[in-house]
Protein backbone atom coordinates (compact mmCIF):
# COMPACT_ATOMS: atom_id res chain seq x y z
CA UNK A 1 0.00 0.00 0.00
CA UNK A 2 2.80 2.42 0.89
CA UNK A 3 4.47 1.71 -2.46
CA UNK A 4 1.22 2.45 -4.29
CA UNK A 5 0.79 5.73 -2.42
CA UNK A 6 4.39 6.62 -3.18
CA UNK A 7 3.85 6.05 -6.89
CA UNK A 8 0.72 8.18 -6.82
CA UNK A 9 2.44 10.85 -4.75
CA UNK A 10 5.16 11.12 -7.33
CA UNK A 11 2.56 11.81 -9.95
CA UNK A 12 3.27 8.41 -11.49
CA UNK A 13 2.57 9.49 -15.04
CA UNK A 14 5.13 12.18 -15.84
CA UNK A 15 6.79 11.21 -19.11
CA UNK A 16 9.27 14.01 -19.56
CA UNK A 17 10.00 17.69 -19.35
CA UNK A 18 11.16 20.16 -21.93
CA UNK A 19 12.85 23.50 -22.02
CA UNK A 20 12.00 26.30 -19.64
CA UNK A 21 9.79 29.14 -20.90
CA UNK A 22 8.89 32.59 -19.60
CA UNK A 23 6.21 32.37 -16.93
CA UNK A 24 4.25 35.49 -17.89
CA UNK A 25 2.91 34.06 -21.19
CA UNK A 26 1.34 31.02 -19.57
CA UNK A 27 0.05 33.05 -16.62
CA UNK A 28 -1.60 35.55 -18.98
CA UNK A 29 -3.31 32.71 -20.84
CA UNK A 30 -4.57 31.19 -17.59
CA UNK A 31 -5.92 34.53 -16.38
CA UNK A 32 -7.64 35.22 -19.70
CA UNK A 33 -9.24 31.77 -19.90
CA UNK A 34 -10.31 31.72 -16.25
CA UNK A 35 -12.10 35.06 -16.56
CA UNK A 36 -14.39 33.54 -19.18
CA UNK A 37 -16.06 31.28 -16.62
CA UNK A 38 -18.54 32.15 -13.87
CA UNK A 39 -18.64 28.76 -12.13
CA UNK A 40 -16.33 25.79 -11.64
CA UNK A 41 -16.77 22.29 -10.26
CA UNK A 42 -14.05 19.68 -9.71
CA UNK A 43 -12.91 16.78 -7.55
CA UNK A 44 -9.57 16.66 -5.79
CA UNK A 45 -7.67 14.18 -3.63
CA UNK A 46 -5.30 15.58 -1.02
CA UNK A 47 -2.28 13.62 0.15
CA UNK A 48 0.13 14.92 2.75
CA UNK A 49 2.92 13.72 5.00
CA UNK A 50 5.75 14.86 7.25
CA UNK A 51 9.30 13.79 6.47
CA UNK A 52 9.74 12.36 9.97
CA UNK A 53 6.40 10.49 9.75
CA UNK A 54 6.38 9.10 6.20
CA UNK A 55 2.86 7.61 6.19
CA UNK A 56 0.54 9.52 3.88
CA UNK A 57 -2.88 10.86 4.83
CA UNK A 58 -5.43 10.80 1.98
CA UNK A 59 -8.59 12.92 1.84
CA UNK A 60 -11.10 13.20 -1.05
CA UNK A 61 -12.89 16.52 -1.68
CA UNK A 62 -15.50 17.87 -4.08
CA UNK A 63 -15.60 21.59 -4.85
CA UNK A 64 -18.19 24.03 -6.23
CA UNK A 65 -17.18 27.66 -6.91
CA UNK A 66 -19.25 30.61 -8.17
CA UNK A 67 -17.66 33.95 -8.97
CA UNK A 68 -19.45 36.91 -7.32
CA UNK A 69 -18.03 40.44 -7.53
CA UNK A 70 -20.35 41.58 -4.72
CA UNK A 71 -18.31 39.58 -2.21
CA UNK A 72 -15.58 42.03 -1.20
CA UNK A 73 -13.35 39.46 0.52
CA UNK A 74 -13.07 36.42 -1.81
CA UNK A 75 -15.11 37.52 -4.84
CA UNK A 76 -17.22 34.39 -4.77
CA UNK A 77 -19.31 31.65 -3.21
CA UNK A 78 -17.60 28.35 -2.37
CA UNK A 79 -18.81 24.93 -1.23
CA UNK A 80 -16.30 22.19 -0.35
CA UNK A 81 -17.31 18.70 0.74
CA UNK A 82 -14.71 16.81 2.75
CA UNK A 83 -15.69 13.16 2.34
CA UNK A 84 -13.21 11.90 4.94
CA UNK A 85 -14.29 13.70 8.12
CA UNK A 86 -17.05 14.19 6.81
CA UNK A 87 -18.06 17.86 6.77
CA UNK A 88 -19.19 20.71 4.54
CA UNK A 89 -17.27 23.97 4.19
CA UNK A 90 -19.55 26.71 2.88
CA UNK A 91 -18.16 30.16 2.19
CA UNK A 92 -20.90 32.77 1.81
CA UNK A 93 -20.31 36.53 1.84
CA UNK A 94 -17.28 36.56 4.14
CA UNK A 95 -18.49 33.78 6.45
CA UNK A 96 -17.20 30.23 6.44
CA UNK A 97 -19.67 27.69 7.81
CA UNK A 98 -17.99 24.46 8.85
CA UNK A 99 -20.90 22.03 9.12
CA UNK A 100 -20.06 18.83 11.04
CA UNK A 101 -22.99 16.39 10.53
CA UNK A 102 -21.65 13.68 12.91
CA UNK A 103 -21.77 16.28 15.70
CA UNK A 104 -24.97 18.00 14.47
CA UNK A 105 -23.30 21.38 14.69
CA UNK A 106 -21.80 24.15 12.54
CA UNK A 107 -18.89 26.41 13.38
CA UNK A 108 -18.89 29.95 12.01
CA UNK A 109 -15.66 31.71 11.02
CA UNK A 110 -16.20 35.36 10.10
CA UNK A 111 -14.05 37.20 7.54
CA UNK A 112 -12.49 33.91 6.50
CA UNK A 113 -9.24 34.48 4.58
CA UNK A 114 -7.44 31.13 4.89
CA UNK A 115 -7.18 28.47 2.17
CA UNK A 116 -10.12 26.09 1.91
CA UNK A 117 -8.11 22.92 1.30
CA UNK A 118 -4.58 24.12 0.61
CA UNK A 119 -2.73 27.18 -0.67
CA UNK A 120 -2.48 25.29 -4.00
CA UNK A 121 -6.18 24.28 -4.23
CA UNK A 122 -6.79 26.72 -7.16
CA UNK A 123 -10.06 28.04 -5.65
CA UNK A 124 -8.90 31.59 -4.99
CA UNK A 125 -7.06 31.70 -8.31
CA UNK A 126 -10.37 30.97 -10.04
CA UNK A 127 -12.20 33.65 -8.03
CA UNK A 128 -9.44 36.23 -8.47
CA UNK A 129 -7.37 35.20 -11.53
CA UNK A 130 -5.00 38.16 -11.22
CA UNK A 131 -3.86 36.74 -7.87
CA UNK A 132 -1.83 34.23 -9.89
CA UNK A 133 0.16 37.11 -11.41
CA UNK A 134 0.73 38.50 -7.91
CA UNK A 135 1.96 35.11 -6.70
CA UNK A 136 4.36 34.80 -9.62
CA UNK A 137 5.71 38.30 -8.97
CA UNK A 138 6.59 37.32 -5.39
CA UNK A 139 8.37 34.07 -6.30
CA UNK A 140 11.05 32.75 -8.61
CA UNK A 141 8.84 31.00 -11.16
CA UNK A 142 9.92 28.68 -13.96
CA UNK A 143 7.83 27.00 -16.67
CA UNK A 144 8.67 23.82 -18.58
CA UNK A 145 6.83 21.41 -20.85
CA UNK A 146 5.77 18.04 -19.49
CA UNK A 147 3.37 15.18 -20.13
CA UNK A 148 1.00 14.03 -17.42
CA UNK A 149 -1.59 11.25 -17.77
CA UNK A 150 -0.99 11.33 -21.50
CA UNK A 151 -1.81 15.04 -21.80
CA UNK A 152 0.39 17.89 -22.96
CA UNK A 153 0.99 20.04 -19.89
CA UNK A 154 3.11 22.81 -18.47
CA UNK A 155 4.94 22.50 -15.18
CA UNK A 156 5.00 25.70 -13.15
CA UNK A 157 7.44 25.80 -10.21
CA UNK A 158 7.37 28.68 -7.72
CA UNK A 159 10.23 29.08 -5.25
CA UNK A 160 9.70 31.42 -2.30
CA UNK A 161 12.45 33.53 -0.68
CA UNK A 162 15.14 31.51 1.15
CA UNK A 163 13.68 28.37 -0.44
CA UNK A 164 11.50 27.95 2.64
CA UNK A 165 8.51 26.97 0.53
CA UNK A 166 7.78 25.71 -2.98
CA UNK A 167 4.56 25.53 -5.00
CA UNK A 168 4.40 23.36 -8.10
CA UNK A 169 1.53 22.99 -10.58
CA UNK A 170 1.06 20.76 -13.61
CA UNK A 171 -1.29 22.69 -15.90
CA UNK A 172 -3.37 21.10 -18.66
CA UNK A 173 -2.48 23.20 -21.72
CA UNK A 174 -5.88 22.65 -23.28
CA UNK A 175 -8.24 23.80 -20.49
CA UNK A 176 -5.60 25.67 -18.43
CA UNK A 177 -6.38 24.17 -15.02
CA UNK A 178 -4.12 22.09 -12.74
CA UNK A 179 -4.13 18.31 -12.89
CA UNK A 180 -1.65 18.07 -10.02
CA UNK A 181 -0.17 20.46 -7.48
CA UNK A 182 2.32 20.25 -4.65
CA UNK A 183 3.28 22.46 -1.73
CA UNK A 184 6.54 21.77 0.11
CA UNK A 185 7.25 23.65 3.35
CA UNK A 186 10.59 23.34 5.12
CA UNK A 187 10.73 23.52 8.92
CA UNK A 188 13.88 23.23 11.07
CA UNK A 189 13.32 19.55 11.86
CA UNK A 190 10.98 18.26 9.17
CA UNK A 191 9.57 18.91 5.70
CA UNK A 192 5.81 19.04 5.14
CA UNK A 193 4.64 17.91 1.70
CA UNK A 194 1.08 18.26 0.44
CA UNK A 195 -0.09 17.09 -2.97
CA UNK A 196 -3.41 17.60 -4.74
CA UNK A 197 -4.69 15.42 -7.59
CA UNK A 198 -7.44 17.19 -9.59
CA UNK A 199 -10.10 15.65 -11.85
CA UNK A 200 -13.56 16.12 -13.43
CA UNK A 201 -13.42 19.86 -14.09
CA UNK A 202 -16.64 21.37 -15.46
CA UNK A 203 -17.52 25.03 -15.98
CA UNK A 204 -20.59 27.26 -16.11
CA UNK A 205 -23.20 24.65 -15.25
CA UNK A 206 -23.78 25.20 -11.51
CA UNK A 207 -27.22 26.06 -10.15
CA UNK A 208 -26.55 28.74 -7.52
CA UNK A 209 -30.15 28.73 -6.27
CA UNK A 210 -29.97 24.97 -5.64
CA UNK A 211 -26.69 25.33 -3.72
CA UNK A 212 -28.10 28.10 -1.52
CA UNK A 213 -31.23 26.05 -0.84
CA UNK A 214 -28.99 23.16 0.18
CA UNK A 215 -26.99 25.53 2.39
CA UNK A 216 -30.13 26.50 4.32
CA UNK A 217 -31.01 22.83 4.76
CA UNK A 218 -27.51 21.92 6.04
CA UNK A 219 -27.44 24.82 8.51
CA UNK A 220 -30.93 23.94 9.77
CA UNK A 221 -29.85 20.34 10.39
CA UNK A 222 -26.55 21.45 11.99
CA UNK A 223 -27.20 24.68 13.96
CA UNK A 224 -24.43 27.27 14.19
CA UNK A 225 -22.60 27.30 17.53
CA UNK A 226 -22.77 30.69 19.19
CA UNK A 227 -19.16 30.50 20.39
CA UNK A 228 -17.99 29.98 16.84
CA UNK A 229 -14.29 29.75 16.14
CA UNK A 230 -13.28 29.91 19.81
CA UNK A 231 -15.47 27.03 20.97
CA UNK A 232 -13.97 23.77 22.13
CA UNK A 233 -15.57 21.99 19.18
CA UNK A 234 -13.79 24.38 16.82
CA UNK A 235 -10.47 23.77 18.52
CA UNK A 236 -10.93 20.00 18.41
CA UNK A 237 -11.72 20.21 14.70
CA UNK A 238 -8.30 21.77 14.13
CA UNK A 239 -6.55 18.85 15.83
CA UNK A 240 -5.89 15.35 14.51
CA UNK A 241 -9.04 13.27 14.23
CA UNK A 242 -9.93 9.71 15.16
CA UNK A 243 -8.66 7.47 12.38
CA UNK A 244 -5.75 9.76 11.42
CA UNK A 245 -2.27 8.25 11.36
CA UNK A 246 -0.36 9.32 14.46
CA UNK A 247 2.77 11.28 13.42
CA UNK A 248 5.97 9.68 14.61
CA UNK A 249 8.31 11.75 16.77
CA UNK A 250 11.35 11.52 18.98
CA UNK A 251 12.33 13.05 22.31
CA UNK A 252 14.17 12.25 25.52
CA UNK A 253 13.09 10.56 28.73
CA UNK A 254 13.28 13.26 31.40
CA UNK A 255 14.33 10.80 34.11
CA UNK A 256 17.26 9.24 32.20
CA UNK A 257 17.97 11.60 29.27
CA UNK A 258 17.82 8.53 27.02
CA UNK A 259 16.32 8.81 23.52
CA UNK A 260 12.60 8.25 23.09
CA UNK A 261 11.02 7.07 19.82
CA UNK A 262 7.28 6.69 19.47
CA UNK A 263 7.90 4.07 16.77
CA UNK A 264 9.35 1.76 19.46
CA UNK A 265 5.87 1.41 21.01
CA UNK A 266 3.55 1.40 17.97
CA UNK A 267 2.01 -2.05 17.56
CA UNK A 268 3.15 -3.23 20.98
CA UNK A 269 0.90 -1.24 23.30
CA UNK A 270 -1.96 1.22 23.26
CA UNK A 271 -0.39 4.64 23.87
CA UNK A 272 -1.76 7.68 25.68
CA UNK A 273 0.14 10.94 25.18
CA UNK A 274 -0.60 14.00 27.31
CA UNK A 275 0.67 17.39 26.09
CA UNK A 276 1.26 19.52 29.19
CA UNK A 277 3.50 22.11 30.91
CA UNK A 278 4.10 23.25 34.48
CA UNK A 279 2.38 26.67 34.46
CA UNK A 280 -0.87 25.28 33.06
CA UNK A 281 -3.40 24.85 35.94
CA UNK A 282 -5.60 22.22 34.22
CA UNK A 283 -2.44 20.32 33.21
CA UNK A 284 -1.35 20.21 36.84
CA UNK A 285 -4.83 19.10 37.96
CA UNK A 286 -4.74 16.27 35.44
CA UNK A 287 -1.46 14.75 36.64
CA UNK A 288 -2.73 12.98 39.81
CA UNK A 289 -5.76 11.60 37.95
CA UNK A 290 -3.62 10.35 35.05
CA UNK A 291 -1.13 8.81 37.49
CA UNK A 292 -3.93 6.93 39.25
CA UNK A 293 -5.45 5.87 35.94
CA UNK A 294 -2.12 4.58 34.63
CA UNK A 295 -1.45 2.62 37.82
CA UNK A 296 -4.85 0.97 37.38
CA UNK A 297 -4.43 0.06 33.69
CA UNK A 298 -0.68 -0.25 33.00
CA UNK A 299 -0.81 -4.07 33.19
CA UNK A 300 -3.59 -4.20 30.58
CA UNK A 301 -1.58 -3.27 27.50
CA UNK A 302 -1.51 0.53 27.69
CA UNK A 303 1.32 2.98 28.35
CA UNK A 304 1.16 6.71 29.22
CA UNK A 305 3.64 9.43 28.30
CA UNK A 306 3.57 13.07 29.39
CA UNK A 307 4.97 15.21 26.56
CA UNK A 308 6.49 18.55 27.50
CA UNK A 309 8.02 20.93 24.96
CA UNK A 310 7.26 24.17 26.82
CA UNK A 311 9.54 23.55 29.82
CA UNK A 312 12.30 22.13 27.63
CA UNK A 313 14.42 25.30 27.86
CA UNK A 314 17.49 26.05 30.03
CA UNK A 315 15.62 28.71 32.03
CA UNK A 316 12.69 26.45 32.89
CA UNK A 317 14.34 23.05 33.36
CA UNK A 318 15.35 23.87 36.95
CA UNK A 319 11.75 24.73 37.82
CA UNK A 320 10.59 21.54 36.10
CA UNK A 321 13.00 19.55 38.28
CA UNK A 322 11.50 21.12 41.43
CA UNK A 323 7.97 20.62 40.12
CA UNK A 324 8.43 16.92 39.38
CA UNK A 325 10.34 16.29 42.61
CA UNK A 326 7.26 17.36 44.59
CA UNK A 327 4.90 15.03 42.72
CA UNK A 328 4.60 11.29 42.39
CA UNK A 329 3.95 10.59 38.72
CA UNK A 330 3.49 6.98 37.68
CA UNK A 331 4.25 7.47 33.98
CA UNK A 332 7.28 8.78 32.08
CA UNK A 333 7.75 12.43 31.14
CA UNK A 334 9.15 12.92 27.64
CA UNK A 335 10.93 16.14 26.69
CA UNK A 336 10.12 17.07 23.10
CA UNK A 337 10.60 19.92 20.63
CA UNK A 338 7.79 22.37 19.79
CA UNK A 339 7.57 20.77 16.34
CA UNK A 340 5.87 17.76 17.93
CA UNK A 341 3.07 19.99 19.24
CA UNK A 342 2.69 21.38 15.71
CA UNK A 343 2.55 17.90 14.21
CA UNK A 344 -0.27 17.01 16.59
CA UNK A 345 -2.00 20.36 15.96
CA UNK A 346 -2.05 21.29 19.64
CA UNK A 347 -3.94 24.55 20.30
CA UNK A 348 -4.53 24.23 24.05
CA UNK A 349 -3.22 22.39 27.12
CA UNK A 350 -3.58 19.76 28.28
CA UNK A 351 -4.36 17.88 25.09
CA UNK A 352 -4.59 14.11 25.09
CA UNK A 353 -4.48 11.52 22.34
CA UNK A 354 -4.80 7.76 22.49
CA UNK A 355 -2.99 5.86 19.73
CA UNK A 356 -4.12 2.31 19.01
CA UNK A 357 -1.90 -0.63 18.05
CA UNK A 358 -2.37 0.19 14.38
CA UNK A 359 -0.72 3.55 14.97
CA UNK A 360 -3.92 5.53 14.46
CA UNK A 361 -5.65 8.10 16.64
CA UNK A 362 -8.38 6.42 18.70
CA UNK A 363 -9.27 9.29 21.05
CA UNK A 364 -8.64 13.03 21.28
CA UNK A 365 -9.62 15.63 23.86
CA UNK A 366 -8.55 19.05 25.04
CA UNK A 367 -8.66 20.42 28.60
CA UNK A 368 -9.37 18.57 31.83
CA UNK A 369 -12.27 18.16 34.23
CA UNK A 370 -14.11 15.24 35.83
CA UNK A 371 -16.41 14.76 32.85
CA UNK A 372 -13.44 14.55 30.48
CA UNK A 373 -11.69 12.16 32.85
CA UNK A 374 -14.75 9.91 32.80
CA UNK A 375 -14.77 9.90 28.98
CA UNK A 376 -11.05 9.12 28.92
CA UNK A 377 -11.42 6.26 31.40
CA UNK A 378 -14.35 4.80 29.46
CA UNK A 379 -12.30 4.82 26.25
CA UNK A 380 -9.35 3.16 27.97
CA UNK A 381 -11.70 0.47 29.34
CA UNK A 382 -13.03 -0.12 25.84
CA UNK A 383 -9.60 -0.34 24.21
CA UNK A 384 -8.01 -2.59 26.85
CA UNK A 385 -10.76 -5.21 27.03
Amino acid sequence: MKKLLLLLALGGLFLGTGCRKPAHKLVSRIVKETKKHKTMHFKVTEKYNYSNAPDTTVTPFEVWVIRDKKDSLRKGYVWVNDYYRPYNMIYDNGNLYLAIPPKKTTLLYKDYKDAFISPVDWIDIFLKPKSLKTLVSKTKTTISDTTYQGKACAKMVMLFPNNAKKYEFVIDKKILVPLWAEMVTKQPRYVYTEQLFFSDFTFDNLDEARLRTQEKKVLAQNPVQKQGAFSETARLEKMLHVGDKAPLFTGKFYSTDQPFRLSDYIGKKIILIDFWYTHCPPCVRAIPALSKLYTEYKDKGIIFFGLNSVDNQPGSLNYLKTFLHKRKISYNIIMTKPEVDLQYKINGYPSMYIINKQGKIAFVDIGFDQEKLSRLKEKIKQLTK
